[in-house]
C-alpha cells in the first residue's frame, strides 16, 4: 500500500512539475535525423526535451522517436515526415489507454529525469574513500541485489594472487577464498546467509599488504521485496511489449536504479548499447553512471573506447 501510495505521489508532481505550461509531450528517445521547429527556429532534439503547442516536430528517412504524452500513453514515430503537435496529439488519442498507463508514466518519468538532470545525477552507490585503494573493483560498491547468486568482480593486480572476504556488518567473516582469477561468484543460500541483511566484502592482495581494495556493501532484499520489484519488472515489459528492445532496457535500468539494484541497472544499459550502439544517450547515462557509483576506472577505459571509436 505505501509503495503504491508513494507511486502515486511521483504522479501527481510528474503531472504537474514536467508536464506545466503548456507541454504536451517529453521526448524518450531519438536517432537520426530529428529536428523541432518553434516560432521559426530550429532546433535539435534530445532527450528529455519538451514538446509544446505550435511546435512542429520533423523527422527525416530512417530515424525515430518515442514521445509520452501528459496522460502517461506514448507513441513511437518511425515514418519521415513533419508532425506538428495537434496531429501528435491526435496519434496519441488514438491509441489505447491501458489499465497500466500509469504504472508505465511513472517509469517514464523516472527515466526522463533521469536524462533531464544528467550533469547533476547523483547515484547513492558509491563508498566513500578513506585510504587510496590500489586494487579497482568492477562490481558497483553499495548495492541491493534481488538474488541469492551474485558475482564479484575487480581489476588484475601485478601479482594475481588474491584474497576474496565476506563479513556480516559487524566485520564477522563468514566466507573467505584465496584465488588467482579477478572475479568470484557466490550462492549466498549456500552460504545459509539471510535475507533482509546487510553484507561487506573486499579483496586484497596476497603479496603486498597495501594492496587492497575499498570494503564494499551489498543488502540482500527480503523475498517479499524481490518478488514484488520482479513482478513491477514483468509489468513494465508487457507495458512496453510494442518497442525497440533498447528502448526497453533503458526504462529497466531507470526502474533499477530507483530500487538501487545497480548491478542489475548496469547490465541493462550494457544491453540497451548492444541494440542500439549508435544511440549517444544510453552511452551519457552509462557512463554517469558509473562516474556516480565510484567505478572510475571503469568510466575512463570506456569513454577511451568511446574516444577511439570516432577516430
Amino acid at each position: 500500500m505505501k509503495k503504491h501510495l508513494l507511486i502515486l505521489i511521483l504522479l501527481l508532481l510528474f503531472s504537474r512539475l514536467s508536464f506545466s505550461q503548456g507541454i504536451k509531450f517529453i521526448v524518450l528517445t531519438s536517432n537520426g535525423d530529428i529536428s523541432l521547429i518553434r516560432n521559426s527556429l530550429v532546433t535539435t532534439v534530445k532527450a528529455g526535451g519538451k514538446i509544446i503547442d505550435n511546435d512542429k516536430l520533423k523527422v527525416g528517412k530512417y530515424s525515430y522517436i518515442d514521445l509520452v504524452y501528459k496522460d502517461g500513453r506514448t507513441l513511437e514515430i518511425t515514418s519521415a515526415g513533419t508532425y506538428s503537435t495537434s496531429k501528435l496529439i491526435k496519434m496519441a488519442g488514438s491509441k489505447k489507454n491501458t489499465s497500466t498507463v500509469k504504472f508505465s508514466k511513472f517509469v517514464l518519468a523516472e527515466f526522463v529525469k533521469s536524462v533531464d538532470d544528467l550533469s547533476n545525477m547523483k547515484v547513492a552507490g558509491a563508498v566513500e574513500r578513506l585510504i587510496e585503494a590500489s586494487i579497482d573493483y568492477c562490481t558497483p560498491p553499495n548495492t541491493n541485489i534481488l538474488d541469492p547468486i551474485i558475482t564479484f568482480i575487480w581489476f588484475a593486480d601485478k601479482n594475481n594472487s588474491y584474497t576474496f572476504r565476506l563479513t556480516d556488518i559487524s566485520g564477522n567473516v563468514l566466507y573467505s577464498s584465496e584465488i588467482t582469477d579477478t572475479s568470484i561468484t557466490l550462492n549466498l543460500q549456500q552460504l545459509n546467509l539471510s535475507r533482509d541483511n546487510n553484507y561487506k566484502w573486499f579483496v586484497k592482495d596476497n603479496k603486498r599488504v597495501d594492496a587492497i581494495t575499498d570494503t564494499c556493501r551489498f543488502y540482500w532484499l527480503p523475498q517479499t521485496t524481490a518478488d514484488s520489484i520482479k513482478k513491477s519488472v514483468g509489468k513494465l515489459l508487457v507495458d512496453f511489449n510494442e518497442y525497440d528492445h533498447s528502448i526497453k532496457q533503458t526504462l529497466l535500468a531507470s526502474f533499477y536504479s530507483k530500487n538501487k539494484l545497480y548491478i542489475d541497472m548496469l547490465q541493462a544499459y550494457e544491453r540497451a548499447m548492444v541494440l542500439a550502439p549508435e544511440n549517444e544517450t544510453y552511452k551519457k547515462l552509462y557512463l554517469e553512471a558509473l562516474n556516480n557509483l565510484g567505478l572510475e576506472r571503469m568510466a575512463k577505459i570506456f569513454r577511451s573506447r568511446q574516444n577511439d571509436s570516432k577516430n
